[in-house]
């Protein structure tokens, strides 16, 4: 991603599907890709909500948010604390780095609740 704008536009298309499995209604069992073609019957399942489907960029800022909440709890060992101050300067590493001279992900991060973040990592 570093100093990469191609890297950048084609890391904001990524849209992770659904990991909900598809069912096979008519055998009542779960199709599993390793076993071979599927069968024609098989419904796609569509999400449940309306909403379109999140951003790598959107997911991205989230998990730093759960991560700073998992960090702030108040019954964590030091270990604990340790290894969750990894996990956050990981995320800001990557998302630094993303959203580095890309007004068009700092956009989209900022419109998506990414301020939050921001404003819980100063306090």
């Amino acid at each position: 991603m570093r100093s990469s704008s191609t890297a950048k536009a084609i890391a904001c298309l990524i849209k992770p599907g659904s990991l909900e499995p598809r069912i096979n209604e008519s055998a009542g069992q779960f199709f599993v890709p390793a076993d071979g073609t599927p069968p024609s019957n098989i419904p796609q399942v569509e999400p449940a909500d309306d909403e379109p489907p999140q951003t790598l960029l959107q997911i991205v800022s989230e998990n730093l948010s759960l991560a700073l909440l998992a960090r702030s709890r108040s019954n964590i060992s030091d270990r604990e604390s340790r290894e969750w101050d990894r996990i956050v300067v990981g995320y800001l590493s990557l998302l630094s780095q993303w959203l580095w001279e890309d007004p068009k992900s700092v956009r989209d991060f900022l419109d998506t609740g990414g301020l939050g973040t921001v404003k819980f990592l100063v306090i």
